[in-house]
């Protein structure tokens, strides 16, 4: 009976150290180089191979939109469309160093809105 009153303590304490990985993942993302008046963008897969290929795991992928920049309406513009990607925060720096881009946290909502993926 000493016995199980020993180990729940034990218990207890250990249980919380089974935290959801959710706490360490971050969200990096990578325009996909699409120009108005042209169907000329990367697909999400070939960008998110470029994670993998880095030996970074993709835990949830997402299409945004760059809403903190204008636009103009012109062809061959730039349109502001990006892939999403959620990834352990300890790969963030590899995957800067790859091309993608960590959100700016002290902005309010980000600087980009996910959308539905049309690819």
């Amino acid at each position: 009976m000493k016995f199980i009153y020993l180990m729940l303590p034990i218990l207890v304490s250990l249980s919380g150290c089974n935290q959801s990985d959710s706490d360490n993942n971050i969200e990096v993302y990578i325009s996909t180089g699409e120009l108005q008046c042209q169907d000329n963008g990367l697909s999400i897969s070939l960008t998110k191979s470029y994670l993998q290929e880095a030996g970074i795991e993709v835990k949830a992928e997402s299409c945004g939109n760059l809403i903190l920049v204008d636009f103009p309406s012109v062809c061959g513009g730039g349109t502001g469309k990006l892939h999403v990607f959620t990834i352990h925060e300890n790969h963030s720096q590899t995957a800067e160093n790859i091309g993608f881009t960590i959100p700016d946290s002290t902005v309010g909502g980000g600087d980009y809105a996910k959308v539905e993926c049309s690819d």
